[in-house]
């Protein structure tokens, strides 16, 4: 079996998401310890858990939209970070090498986001389970 390492999370970086994730603790700060590459994957890990999550909890009626609408609009970050490049090239996957430190910025809101999301089809699914 051939496995993609550029972007892959080590098993324990990914549990340890999970597991903040089930005791409702901040998870953005694990990025911290993670080199370029493994944020990349970090944020991949997060997007692949929210739609499984939302799915689990919402089924056909899960829309992608419903996350991103609460993150900040790429041209506003943009503005709020002082960036003069093309709004195209505002992705934690392109600037996470040419300029980390605002991708780490953009990507630890986003996995903010995406974890209060799954929370939330945690609760939901925990209720139904207890009706």
């Amino acid at each position: 079996m051939v496995v993609n390492k550029q972007l892959d999370l080590k098993i324990s970086d990914r549990l340890d998401i999970l597991y903040n994730l089930f005791q409702g603790e901040q998870i953005n700060h694990l990025i911290d310890k993670l080199d370029s590459r493994a944020v990349s994957a970090f944020q991949k890990f997060m997007w692949e858990k929210t739609v499984e999550f939302g799915i689990s909890c919402r089924g056909k009626n899960f829309d992608w939209k419903e996350v991103t609408r609460k993150m900040t609009p790429t041209p506003d970050f943009q503005r709020q970070q002082k960036c003069s490049k093309s709004v195209y090239y505002c992705k934690g996957t392109d600037c996470i090498y040419s300029n980390p430190k605002c991708a780490r910025k953009k990507i630890k809101e986003h996995v903010d986001v995406m974890a209060q999301s799954i929370r939330e089809y945690i609760r939901i699914v925990k209720q139904r389970e207890l009706l």
